[in-house]
């Protein structure tokens, strides 16, 4: 799904629409339906193109920011991809692009629960771990924290490595931990729920899951060493259980312990307008 949000300087979502992106097509057809829609949205928002300063862009996959080029993206299938130019031919504005975790680490951080930090790491827990990182309130471009490897000769991982971190802390490794314990395919929010009601089974894989991810995540904060980390995605992580879980084991096992500066660890707040209002902020 593409996703396009009219964003005002104030970091505020003003209108946006969503269309299916149709990956099969070429990268010009998607590229030159986007723009479209864009105008569509202006004319529907009785907004001039003169009032409008930028076009920010998340895309999933390898950026070169500079050149406003994908370089690759294995979900849309495209490979060094002139996407601001493309883009430029139908938006006349500047265009800037980036990843599009990165964008949501930036909108979380100019407009949600990191507003006021400087330096925020964001991690997203879905089909993969996806993540971006903030400092001095500026994207760290092609950080890739869920391929930091926790487990030597562990799990195999989508990457064609063993042992990463998204192959435990995924919500999709979640899933399939349950489902080859129990033989029953659960969401999330009920293998979390079935463990708080004192499901012992659904105890353990809880427990060995947050395990998993606070080791990545201690590893995370012993690197950049952030104000905040913030999770969102598939998994239930507003839920105290979770929060909990994830702030004893940086409590307890980053590098100076209570003895330095720990991060907060929180929920993000955007929900799905985070990517949108990170890209906006791009420009």
């Amino acid at each position: 799904t593409t996703r396009i949000g009219l964003v005002d300087i104030h970091q505020k979502l003003l209108a946006s629409a969503e269309l299916p992106t149709c990956a099969e097509r070429s990268a010009g057809e998607i590229i030159e339906e986007i723009g479209e829609r864009v105008l569509s949205m202006l004319a529907e928002e009785g907004i001039e193109m003169d009032q409008c300063v930028g076009v920010g862009v998340g895309v999933p996959g390898t950026i070169d920011r500079r050149r406003g080029v994908v370089v690759y993206s294995n979900n849309i299938r495209w490979k060094q991809v002139p996407l601001a130019e493309l883009l430029g031919n139908h938006l006349p504005l500047p265009i800037q692009i980036a990843n599009d975790a990165d964008c949501v680490a930036l909108g979380e951080t100019v407009a949600g629960a990191g507003k006021g930090y400087q330096n925020v790491v964001m991690i997203t827990l879905g089909t993969g771990v996806g993540g971006g990182v903030i400092l001095s309130g500026e994207i760290v471009s092609g950080s890739e924290p869920g391929h930091m490897v926790i487990v030597e000769d562990g799990e195999p991982c989508t990457c064609g490595r063993c042992g990463c971190l998204e192959a435990y802390a995924s919500a999709a490794a979640l899933e399939r931990a349950v489902k080859q314990a129990t033989g029953r395919e659960l969401s999330p929010e009920a293998i979390f729920a079935g463990a708080e009601q004192g499901n012992e089974m659904l105890q353990k894989i809880v427990n060995d899951y947050l395990h998993r991810l606070g080791t990545g995540v201690v590893n995370i904060v012993n690197i950049f060493r952030p104000q905040l980390v913030l999770f969102g995605g598939r998994i239930p992580v507003w839920n105290e259980t979770f929060l909990t879980s994830i702030r004893e084991k940086v409590k307890k096992n980053c590098f100076g312990g209570e003895m330095t500066e720990l991060p907060e660890i929180e929920a993000a707040a955007l929900g799905r307008e985070a990517g949108m209002v990170g890209a906006a902020s791009l420009i």
